[in-house]
């Protein structure tokens, strides 16, 4: 390639891309990709200019049309999800420009000498590249032919590349993203491989086995990262083994709650409610150092199901948790069902329904339900036998599926039915929901927490999604009371001093007011609003203390008032 010698003295452009099919708003584009940002790291310690790029198809595309002059390579990350998108994108590409391109990711490790002629890379580099990746590239460089370690060549067995000792490598850095623009989200891995062998895990059906970072080198990169932050954080920790070892877990919670005296963060994780429930102590310590949402896997409500996937836990692991974390004062604890998998029959749908509203009576406001269907992912035991588990595919390679259609059935339910089941069960969770905000049974502490949450870390959650963000006068009020938190007060939160002297503030505008639902008092009230004290306003309006508070207290409760201690 003519542009090599240039590489010599310039250092050589590489842009690390993660892409997926063209539906926006999912949530490859909210979370990094820890994988090619560390590769970014790797590549930019040793004498390259990296870039990490994360977007849907036409977007990545257009992103390498406009790089495409100062280009030494693109590396795709492959995975089930995009692996058609990742060979058609590759094909458009090597039919025009001229640079490198590799292919890399979990979706290597299925790959044969068969994937070369498919994906027309220059390279297929199977497992995990952080010494790979550059070695490749290098020889390269050099103009020197080299088989890398798990380099896919004819004729030649390429084994997958799983690294031991992680110490050695750069942490990843935000400031490798493609134009990056600092956000919330802060994504954090702390081991890779799984202990656990769950039927439709890739993870749990292809790992070696599992290598977990120190609890040091964890705090240590969360540190360095924080540090070049500018504003809030929301710490997410994405392997889903971060609860495995009790010992490594305590050692990042103290750390955790150290960092938080300096910096100005919260974070979520995955919880194995089967460990949970023998370490239910552990919950009040993670959330004393700042976590504010967890996940557990839930996946059915059926008990013979769970056995069936594997999962080590029982539905009543999974209630028990979700009591032990209402009661510890948890914001927000996140489950996700499998609608249309093993052995599903309008039985166990209803059964799952049951049991996912029964969590929902347990924790008004807490929990943030969602639902996927079976995606047959290459090694794992659902692909490998799906009739071991009374599936049927329909679409082994998952090409009909953006995460809103079935690629299977089950032996009781077609694909339609179980397009249905699933809206009905989403309809019945999102109508139980909206039935305890209308009745009153979430705490008022929990919604401002939920609020705060949105507000300044970014994380909203399905109440505040579905329910009170639809609802811009209470929107309104919460943003006002989180921003000026101190200078506005709401009614049970004034002294009894602060009852006299503070002045009433309205929040909405009169015009977005339903004049039905107020009296002529009330809207007197609101018409004196920001001009006098609780007190003062009491006087012109001939209401004793006790009159003016109840009106005080409903105004408030309706989201209509907030209070400041001056005009």
């Amino acid at each position: 390639m003519d542009f090599i010698p240039k590489t010599l003295t310039e250092k050589p452009q590489v842009l690390l891309v993660y892409t997926q099919r063209m539906i926006r708003g999912r949530t490859f584009e909210m979370i990094e990709n820890l994988g090619i940002l560390t590769l970014a790291a790797q590549l930019n310690a040793n004498g390259y200019d990296a870039k990490a790029y994360t977007g849907i198809t036409t977007d990545a595309v257009k992103t390498i049309e406009k790089m495409k002059d100062r280009l030494f390579a693109v590396c795709f990350y492959c995975d089930f999800d995009n692996h058609s998108a990742v060979a058609a994108i590759i094909t458009y590409l090597k039919k025009r420009y001229d640079f490198y391109v590799i292919v890399g990711g979990p979706q290597t490790l299925h790959m044969t000498e068969d994937d070369l002629e498919i994906y027309q890379a220059d390279g297929i580099l199977k497992g995990e590249g952080e010494e790979s990746l550059l070695t490749w590239l290098n020889a390269k460089i050099r103009g020197e032919a080299v088989l890398v370690p798990g380099e896919i060549r004819p004729a030649q067995k390429a084994d997958y590349v799983y690294l031991e000792d992680f110490s050695k490598y750069e942490f990843p850095r935000n400031e490798d993203v493609l134009d990056y623009q600092e956000r919330p989200l802060l994504s954090v891995i702390t081991a890779r491989g799984c202990p656990y062998r769950c039927a439709f895990c890739f993870e749990g059906g292809n790992s070696k086995n599992l290598r977990m970072r120190t609890a040091e080198a964890v705090l240590a990169e969360i540190a360095a990262r924080l540090k070049n932050s500018q504003g809030p954080r929301y710490l997410f920790f994405c392997d889903d083994t971060f609860t495995t070892n009790p010992l490594r877990l305590k050692k990042i919670l103290s750390g955790l709650k150290k960092l938080r005296e300096e910096y100005d963060f919260v974070w979520f994780c995955e919880g194995h409610p089967g460990f949970l429930v023998k370490h239910p102590e552990l919950i009040r310590e993670m959330i004393d150092s700042g976590m504010v949402r967890m996940q557990i896997g839930m996946e059915s409500g059926v008990e013979e199901v769970l056995k069936a996937y594997g999962k080590q836990a029982s539905p009543a692991d999974i209630k028990r948790v979700v009591e032990i974390c209402y009661a510890q004062g948890l914001p927000q604890l996140t489950g996700n069902y499998i609608i249309g998998g093993a052995f599903e029959s309008a039985e166990t749908l209803a059964e799952t329904t049951k049991k996912a509203l029964e969590l929902l009576d347990l924790a008004p406001g807490m929990l943030d339900l969602s639902t996927t269907f079976i995606m047959p992912l290459p090694g794992t035991a659902i692909y490998n036998h799906p009739e071991k588990f009374g599936i049927v595919l329909e679409d082994r390679e998952c090409l009909t599926n953006l995460e809103d259609f079935p690629v299977n059935h089950t032996l009781e339910l077609s694909l339609p039915e179980v397009c249905m089941g699933r809206s009905r069960f989403i309809s019945a969770v999102s109508n139980k929901m909206k039935q305890q905000y209308q009745q009153g049974l979430i705490p008022r502490e929990r919604i401002r927490t939920d609020f705060n949450l949105a507000f300044n870390y970014g994380i909203a959650a399905g109440y505040l999604k579905f329910i009170y963000g639809k609802n811009k006068i209470m929107v309104d009020y919460y943003k006002k009371l989180i921003n000026y938190q101190g200078l506005l007060k709401e009614w049970q939160e004034l002294a009894e001093q602060e009852k006299d002297t503070w002045v009433i503030q309205k929040i909405p505008d009169f015009s977005l007011l339903n004049s039905n639902t107020l009296n002529q008092i009330e809207v007197d009230i609101l018409s004196y609003s920001g001009k006098f004290t609780i007190s003062e306003t009491a006087v012109k309006l001939s209401l004793s203390a006790a009159t003016i508070g109840a009106l005080l207290k409903s105004l408030s409760d309706r989201h209509l008032i907030l209070f400041s201690p001056f005009v």
